[in-house]
């Protein structure tokens, strides 16, 4: 195959890797794909029934671009050094702002997450997976002697939360009453 042919055959790669990238793409507000991770958004199967179908399109989408990409720089194949220093910066370039946008993208994860358990109660204790996992998020400590509470109490601390008022059931009040020196 010519070099031209080759050139020809990446684009047209690149052109059906883009379609199914633009296919596989949903545009989600980040406040409503955590009220959806949480259950309080509104239930459909739809998005459920459509994530197997969605991650094949991005891993065609990517195989398509990548074959496509690499064609045309077989294509073009003339390098020197100066050519491969290039690549190798372009290369650390995009790692560092990758690792940029990672970090960002997780500070502005902890700010969502504490905007929203900061503007609606919610129950750790009856979720303690998720509740571990959204310690996970925010750095928090798990110690294997510690107690559920302790460990809600710190997540709630992480979030800037009030620790939920307790219980005042008759029951709870007898017993603050029967406690010796009141």
């Amino acid at each position: 195959m010519q070099h031209t042919e080759l050139a020809v055959v990446g684009l047209t790669c690149n052109v059906v890797g883009v379609f199914f990238l633009a296919n596989s793409i949903r545009f989600r507000e980040p406040r409503k794909a955590i009220e959806d991770a949480l259950g309080v958004g509104s239930r459909s199967l739809l998005r459920v029934r459509d994530t197997a179908l969605n991650n094949m399109q991005v891993m065609l989408g990517f195989l398509f671009l990548t074959t496509g990409f690499l064609l045309q720089v077989v294509a073009q194949w003339n390098m020197d050094l100066a050519t491969l220093l290039l690549l190798a910066g372009i290369i650390v370039g995009a790692a560092a702002v990758y690792a940029v946008g990672a970090y960002n993208s997780r500070r502005a994860f902890r700010k969502l997450l504490k905007e929203y358990f900061q503007s609606q109660p919610w129950s750790f204790q009856d979720d303690m997976a998720l509740t571990k996992e959204i310690g996970e998020a925010l750095d928090v400590p798990l110690d294997p002697d510690m107690t559920v509470e302790a460990y809600v109490h710190r997540v709630r601390q992480a979030l800037g939360v009030k620790d939920a008022p307790r219980p005042n059931t008759p029951a709870d009040r007898a017993r603050r009453i029967a406690l010796p020196g009141r």
